[in-house]
């Protein structure tokens, strides 16, 4: 869904700022906060991406022509 890929895009761009600001301000428990949210959203998209390709597959052996006798 094109909504919720925009807010994945903008709240791991958020994060990924405030975890630049966190480290900067040398705040490292908070930088670690932050880049576990990150990597929670790249798991996430990772894993949507698969399921994604899961069904593409599927949808494109179906859409194949069936050949008789094989």
């Amino acid at each position: 869904n094109r909504q919720q890929f925009i807010i994945m895009a903008l709240f791991t761009a958020a994060e990924t700022y405030f975890l630049n600001e966190s480290i900067m301000e040398q705040r490292y428990i908070m930088a670690l906060l932050w880049a576990i949210l990150i990597l929670r959203n790249f798991r996430v998209s990772y894993i949507m991406g698969k399921i994604v390709n899961a069904i593409d597959d599927i949808f494109e052996e179906r859409s194949k022509p069936q050949l008789l006798g094989k």
